[in-house]
């Protein structure tokens, strides 16, 4: 068990509730009046919503602590701890996860973020109503605001009475976690509302969890906090110690904690510590005051569950571009949604043949349209955002408050003109250039690492995958560099080096003496262009041989493909610039 440092040096925030008797009476301060944010429509929750948190202004800003780290109960001395070492241990909390920040002043800490996991979203879900996810510009003035030294009240408030809408704690990627009963006291895990991680989209296009996302112990370790709750205790992952009424216990240096718990409602039955409740709501739709606004892009008053749908997950197409799959009677469809620098939103709906009519879209799309694009523009908010981008530096939260949440290592990609069907490469900017680590392998044995590839979003009916890696240096010339063919359907990925490694045929490198990969190592330091092509076929060509063989080069592979039929293919260009 951890020991915490001890508690902040600042002042708390004083709990007053309007209109509820049960709201906990300020302890040594006195009431404050507020005045709520100005919320949009998105604030207000509709009772045929999956979601209990879409439309709620979604600010959490809770303080982590651990029994190591910085205390935060109002029972400890705060007096031996400074700023500078307080503020250094909640940044270190967030210090894992790009595009999450942290400021403060004397009495707050502030997590300003995207609200956008490193993580899928979307997969597991079964009772889904037609929300995807956008970012969501929690920063500056519309961060997350968490007492520094939180403040025990003398009554708890009970989370089934109360907070049905709303964040009731931030976790340390950035993302709020709301109360586990939807807008409608409802078990959002138990009907089918959560994905793999514990999270769902809301009427505010935001992504936010319901449940306390124990999958970042694989990040930040058992012993550190995952979240902070909005009373500013934080919040940690399951244990074996006592639990009292709000799934909390005072550590060994005497500070507060909520933990995980696998029973319901498995986080913070009750809100322990000193809140302001929201005059401008009532009890059980109340929420801790303040909180966020979200800036949704798509009017949903009208979105209804869509019957027999399940989720299977969001998949990165491009540059601020995503296919959202999901799936009803065994028929896959999918919402292609981009936005560009001037916040112009498009959503495409299709089937998993590029059908456009009979979709089941219920509220999104009219019933009988013949439309299946949605087209908005949101200029309150449209910033670069990436999946997958788990990696951090020194400087990924600071205490300046300000963000940068593009990452230019993150990834490219390319999705086909019919399908979802999607080609990317992690070691590709999102400008289309091959990074520095990638060009002028040493070959090892005559073999050469080859590039990471990603695919997703095969087509059905596809027996066969085919990749192939070349380039034109002068019109009438073709280079190989990376030829494969019998790669099974069920095959996603091929990891960094494993391209002589899988259990498919390979062809040989461009000097067609080795069966390798070649990377792009242009002498005269000019600029090359790439064309990395994945293609989906009915079956393997039978004239391609059943091992690897340095016959087949791209022009060979291509030939062969008139013995069977391409469903469909991706073609992701890119370029390989001088290493500076």
């Amino acid at each position: 068990m951890l020991t915490s440092v001890c508690s902040f040096i600042f002042l708390v925030i004083v709990a007053c509730a309007k209109e509820d008797d049960s709201a906990p009476p300020a302890s040594n301060t006195s009431n404050t009046e507020t005045t709520p944010p100005d919320n949009n429509d998105s604030n207000s929750d509709n009772s045929d919503s999956n979601s209990d948190d879409s439309n709620s202004n979604t600010d959490d800003s809770n303080s982590n602590t651990d029994d190591n780290d910085s205390g935060t109960s109002s029972e400890t001395t705060s007096e031996t701890n400074d700023t500078s070492s307080v503020l250094a241990t909640i940044v270190s909390h967030f210090e894992k996860f790009s595009g999450v920040t942290i400021s403060s002043d004397d009495e707050y800490f502030y997590i300003n973020s995207y609200s956008w996991p490193e993580h899928g979203m979307g997969k597991g879900i079964t009772a889904w109503q037609e929300q995807v996810p956008i970012p969501q510009n929690y920063t500056g003035d519309n961060s997350w605001t968490i007492p520094l030294q939180p403040e025990m009240a003398e009554t708890a408030l009970n989370t089934t009475d109360h907070f049905l809408k709303g964040a009731l704690a931030v976790a340390v990627n950035g993302v709020p976690i709301f109360n586990v009963l939807n807008n409608r006291g409802e078990n959002a895990f138990l009907i089918g509302e959560l994905d793999d991680w514990g999270g769902h989209f809301g009427r505010g296009d935001d992504y936010h969890y319901h449940l306390v996302p124990t999958h970042l112990e694989e990040m930040v370790g058992s012993e550190s906090p995952l979240a902070y709750a909005l009373d500013g205790y934080p919040v940690y992952g399951f244990t074996e110690e006592s639990l009292d009424e709000a799934f909390g216990r005072t550590d060994s240096n005497g500070n507060y904690r909520y933990h995980a718990s696998a029973d319901a409602p498995y986080f913070m039955p009750y809100v322990k510590g000193v809140v302001i409740i929201d005059p401008a709501s009532t009890a059980p739709e109340d929420q801790i005051f303040p909180q966020p606004i979200q800036n949704p892009v798509r009017p949903s008053d009208d979105f209804k569950p869509v019957n027999g749908a399940s989720v299977n997950g969001i998949t990165q197409t491009g540059t601020n571009a995503f296919s959202f799959e999901y799936e009803v009677a065994e028929v896959k469809y999918y919402i292609n949604y981009n936005w560009d620098e001037n916040c112009n939103f498009s959503f495409t709906h299709v089937d998993e043949n590029g059908g456009s009519t009979n979709l089941p879209t219920n509220g999104s799309i009219a019933a009988g349209s013949s439309e299946n694009v949605e087209s908005f523009s949101n200029v309150k908010f449209c910033t670069d955002v990436s999946l997958g981008n788990t990696s951090s530096s020194d400087d990924s939260v600071t205490d300046t408050g300000t963000d940068d949440s593009s990452d230019s290592t993150a990834g490219f990609s390319a999705t086909s003109t019919q399908t979802s069907f999607s080609l990317s490469s992690v070691a590709i900017d999102a400008s289309g250039s091959l990074l520095d680590a990638y060009k002028c392998e040493q070959k090892v044995n005559g073999i050469e690492k080859s590039i990471p590839i990603q695919w997703s979003n095969v087509p059905e009916g596809t027996g066969s995958l085919a990749i192939s890696i070349h380039g034109f240096p002068k019109p009438e010339e073709i280079n190989s560099y990376l030829t494969l063919w019998n790669i099974d359907p069920s095959v996603t990925e091929i990891p960094y080096g494993e391209a002589n490694n899988g259990a498919w045929y390979m062809g040989p490198n461009k000097d067609g003496a080795n069966i390798t990969y070649s990377s792009p190592c242009n002498p005269s330091g000019a600029t090359s262009t790439y064309y990395m092509t994945i293609f989906a076929l009915s079956e393997t060509p039978s004239s391609l041989p059943s091992a690897d063989d340095l016959s087949v080069n791209y022009s060979t592979l291509l030939a062969s493909f008139s013995e069977v039929t391409i469903i469909d293919s991706v073609v992701l260009e890119y370029v390989a610039t001088p290493s500076e």
